[in-house]
């Protein structure tokens, strides 16, 4: 449950104590939103797939798992493409948001640990410590703007249902291929069978 950090103080212990809780389809982890800037460093690992939002805006997202297993590349509990693992694990147990607040998931294991013996401090009164500082927390709302009217421009009826998961409908866009972010997005798709 990602909560907005306030005037608390939080700290991480270590990755190697968990049996990798945030990397598991049974705990709900089934896509990530992307960004524009995010779509070259996914695509070669990761299908780029889209979603339609509560109010039927059109969302770049990167499936994780297929709902039921661990992400495909977790082996033992560890990232086997750990340096080019997505944004979305690279920054956990944080994340961004529309307000351009931090917010950090408060069922990781490893926030707040007493046991840990290196915990290392992550955020106090809203500063995050240089080891854990990213400006996409601070700037997420141009971003996401950015990335929305990019894609609200495509004719909807261009997208194609790929597969449900827990519910939620994937897409695939089967139009005309007009900018680089459509292509990576079509290159993206010899990953899919990885996922399911």
């Amino acid at each position: 449950m990602f909560i907005a950090v306030k005037k608390q103080t939080f700290y991480f212990g270590d990755c190697k104590n968990c049996e990798a809780k945030c990397c598991s389809g049974k705990d709900g982890i089934v896509f990530s939103q992307i960004l524009l800037e995010d779509f070259e460093k996914v695509y070669k690992n990761f299908p780029i797939v889209f979603i339609f939002g509560n109010l039927g805006y059109i969302k770049p997202v990167i499936l994780l798992t297929n709902g039921k297993d661990y992400c495909p590349y977790l082996k033992d509990f560890k990232c086997t493409i750990y340096e080019n693992r997505p944004p979305v694990c690279r920054n956990y147990p944080l994340s961004g948001n529309l307000d351009n607040k931090i917010y950090i998931d408060i069922n990781c294991p490893e926030v707040n640990t007493n046991y840990s013996k290196e915990k290392k401090l992550i955020v106090r009164n809203e500063k995050l410590t240089p080891v854990f500082y990213n400006d996409l927390y601070f700037t997420y709302q141009d971003r996401y703007i950015q990335t929305h009217e990019e894609f609200e421009k495509l004719n909807k009826n261009n997208f194609q249902e790929m597969i449900t998961i827990n519910n939620i409908k994937f897409f695939k866009y089967i139009g005309a291929i007009n900018n680089n972010f459509l292509e990576y997005h079509k290159l993206s798709l010899k990953n899919f069978d990885n996922f399911l």
